[in-house]
């Protein structure tokens, strides 16, 4: 359960940096790039330096996944950026949380893992996650985003970033369940990072935007609680067995409610009633995935 929380607590950090990018124009992909960098800068002085890379082998069993992960990392970025742009944040937003629905039923019904047994009101929980996160994410669209120019394939957009995003935290669950070490943890997310800042190094001297002063501290700002955010999500599965099923959705809509009220607590938001039917959801769907444990400690 530390592990849970800690994931929870460096998500909800991660979601601040971001918002405070908006508000001091802070250019992303530069800072993105940098936050790699400081990543793995993070990670090596946490595992106690460069000794700690002797445990990566090219015969280590996950490290081309690892690469397919660090890939990933900047496309899903990418798709995200230009979701927003093209569409609307509700939509980029929504399609990325709803990507649960990937790890959720891979773990359930290919890994098949069940680390608690499942009752009703389990099911429900998961169930009503998706409703809280659908209602707690919801936004109107307040101007009407350009289109590309003739191109109708723009609602593959959304899809994309859905179907990165849960490959994504589908593959760290396999990873996890299949190869990983309690010494590979750490490891595992240091390997992502660098695979993920030699690529967003490419695509930024490709795109050629500039890096200043404000980029550089944006990407040291996010660098930190970033490493730790997929290192506590990696811990935290083994923590829980690895039950996809169980973990994702409970991680999802706490990092929401968390997210929810950082935002009106520290950026005045305004959240709007069918925000609110969503967090007073997301608190019934965590108690019902977690009311054993919850009775049990009581």
């Amino acid at each position: 359960m530390p592990y849970l929380l800690l994931g929870i607590l460096f998500n909800v950090a991660i979601f601040l940096i971001f918002r405070g990018y908006a508000r001091y124009g802070v250019n992303t992909l530069p800072a993105i790039v940098v936050n790699y960098f400081v990543c793995v800068i993070t990670g090596l002085v946490f595992l106690g330096g460069l000794s700690n890379l002797r445990l990566i082998t090219l015969d280590s069993p996950w490290l081309l996944l690892a690469f397919l992960l660090g890939a990933l990392f900047i496309g899903t970025f990418y798709m995200i950026a230009l979701t927003t742009q093209r569409l609307s944040v509700t939509v980029s937003s929504i399609a990325a949380k709803m990507s649960l629905a990937l790890p959720v039923v891979f773990s359930m019904f290919v890994l098949q893992i069940e680390s608690k047994e499942f009752t009703f009101w389990n099911y429900l929980g998961i169930a009503l996650a998706f409703v809280a996160i659908y209602l707690s994410s919801w936004k109107p669209q307040v101007e009407k985003k350009a289109p590309l120019p003739g191109n109708k394939l723009l609602l593959l957009l959304p899809l994309g970033v859905f179907l990165c995003s849960g490959i994504i935290d589908t593959t760290i669950n396999y990873t996890s369940y299949h190869y990983l070490t309690p010494r590979e943890e750490g490891i595992f997310p240091l390997v992502i990072f660098i695979i993920a800042a030699v690529l967003g190094l490419m695509l930024q001297l490709f795109r050629k935007q500039p890096t200043g002063r404000k980029e550089f501290l944006g990407g040291i700002a996010l660098g930190v609680p970033n490493y730790f955010s997929i290192y506590f999500i990696v811990k935290g599965l083994a923590d829980f067995g690895n039950n996809g099923a169980f973990f994702y959705p409970l991680l999802n809509i706490s990092i929401i409610l968390g997210s929810s009220l950082a935002a009106v607590l520290f950026f005045k938001e305004k959240l709007l009633p069918l925000n609110h039917l969503g967090l007073l959801l997301s608190v019934l769907a965590i108690f019902l995935l977690s009311y054993q444990e919850i009775l049990s400690a009581l």
